[in-house]
């Protein structure tokens, strides 16, 4: 293995998590992030299923807050 390669960590999902520029300007992608990372985080063993199915729960909840939040910055500060 290359020492290159570096499997995720559950720190490595949660600074994703709290990455705001991130979700707002992408929240597809940062969705899609998040999943990337929880599913490596399983497949690896580093986490159980019950750990898993809470952390796409989270990634799930902050995704469906996403378009009203950036529409709320908007009207806050139109010129950002």
């Amino acid at each position: 293995m290359s020492d290159d390669l570096k499997l995720p960590s559950l720190a490595d999902w949660q600074r994703l998590f709290d990455d705001k520029a991130y979700w707002q300007q992408s929240p597809d992608a940062h969705f899609t992030e998040l999943m990337r990372v929880a599913n490596d985080l399983f497949g690896q063993g580093a986490i159980d299923l019950a750990r898993w199915q809470d952390l796409k729960t989270q990634a799930e909840q902050l995704h469906q807050r996403s378009p009203d939040a950036n529409v709320a910055e908007e009207v806050a500060d139109p010129d950002a």
